[in-house]
């Protein structure tokens, strides 16, 4: 998934937006199918991230609901329960609820993975139909969909046939291909189609495949999209990289929910603080101490999932991304760029993340 890591770094550098404390808006528990999710600001799946210890660094600082990176569905058929791979289907008993997301191109193959995710414990299955990296396109996966309903309906009412009908089925969509009519028609056959097959909810993305992440997203198509579909769930995503963002696609859009995608790398903490400016409430931005404590516990998870060799790199990764809200981003940054292993991660949270400095 190197390339979709790739584009899901094109974030912009501001992430606090934190303004004076509000009068409380009051917002609909946001349910999926059978499940009570809660607040309705929810951590989307993200390529390269969202793996376990980010699930539940989330879910610890206020998330709740995650979902897990993109898997793709032939990958999940074919794991074995080995060291090497058995975290990519691990679910820890403070994950849930949490889903599972699949990609693929054969839709006979779908159903078979799906029910592999429930065995392992998932407690909704997404099916990504949205994501415009040119791997995933090009090998006629996720976003490719858009333009072909008849298989992507297929592909939907495979999955909702194969899994237990406790088991609720979302879907990840784009608001099509492009901007042409025949784009949009087909985005909206999908849509009513998969709500007719038993679809729980639908998170839609408010930019075209081939914009991929560059421009706005269209949040005034999601309002159309709830608009269209009424009562039925639909959560919005696209440029949610703040809590007043969060907030203002709710109220704008009359979205059900808001799925935090970008915004949440390198910042669990924007979940409690979208719930705080709903409620009114002041919003502290961590400080170092906090920073550090967070990374801290990241990287534990990381170490306990796999092995301090592939915690490192994780890690490396994810430290460059907390770097940004730092007193001193750009160093830190650096710093984090720079290390090799674990140690030398450790050495520079302990430099730039000492209390006393």
């Amino acid at each position: 998934m190197t390339n979709a890591t790739s584009q899901l770094d094109q974030m912009p550098p501001p992430i606090w937006n934190c303004p004076e404390p509000s009068a409380p808006f009051h917002l609909r528990p946001l349910v999926i199918g059978g499940l009570d999710i809660g607040f309705p600001a929810v951590q989307a799946a993200l390529s390269g991230y969202s793996d376990g210890p980010m699930r539940i660094v989330a879910r610890r600082l206020g998330a709740p609901y995650t979902l897990g990176e993109v898997m793709i569905d032939r990958f999940v058929l074919d794991l074995k329960n080995r060291r090497r791979t058995q975290r990519h289907l691990q679910v820890t008993d403070e994950e849930h609820p949490v889903g599972g997301q699949l990609m693929g191109s054969n839709p006979a193959e779908f159903g078979p993975a799906a029910q592999k995710l429930v065995a392992a414990g998932f407690d909704i299955i997404d099916i990504n139909f949205g994501c415009p990296v040119k791997t995933a396109v090009g090998g006629c996966r996720g976003g490719f969909h858009l333009g072909q309903p008849d298989v992507a309906l297929e592909i939907v009412a495979r999955v909702r046939d194969a899994v237990p009908s406790p088991i609720p089925v979302t879907l990840k969509m784009r608001r099509g291909i492009d901007n042409s009519d025949e784009s949009r028609e087909r985005f909206f056959r999908i849509l009513d189609g998969a709500f007719e097959r038993g679809v729980a909810a639908v998170t839609v993305h408010g930019r075209t495949v081939d914009q991929k992440y560059v421009g706005p997203s269209n949040w005034d198509f999601l309002r159309e999209v709830k608009l269209h579909v009424g009562h039925r769930t639909i959560l919005g995503s696209g440029d949610l990289f703040t809590p007043q963002a969060c907030l203002d696609m709710l109220h704008r859009t009359g979205v059900d929910g808001v799925s935090v995608a970008r915004g949440a790398i390198g910042n669990p903490w924007i979940f409690q603080h979208v719930k705080a400016l709903a409620e009114g409430l002041p919003m502290p931005v961590p400080d170092v101490v906090e920073q550090r404590r967070v990374l801290q516990m990241h990287c534990d998870l990381c170490v306990q999932s796999t092995n301090e060799g592939s915690a490192s790199s994780t890690m490396r990764a994810f430290g460059i991304k907390f770097a940004r809200m730092h007193p001193q981003p750009d160093a830190v940054r650096n710093a984090f760029a720079q290390s090799h292993g674990l140690a030398d991660w450790m050495s520079v949270l302990n430099h730039w993340y000492s209390p006393v400095g």
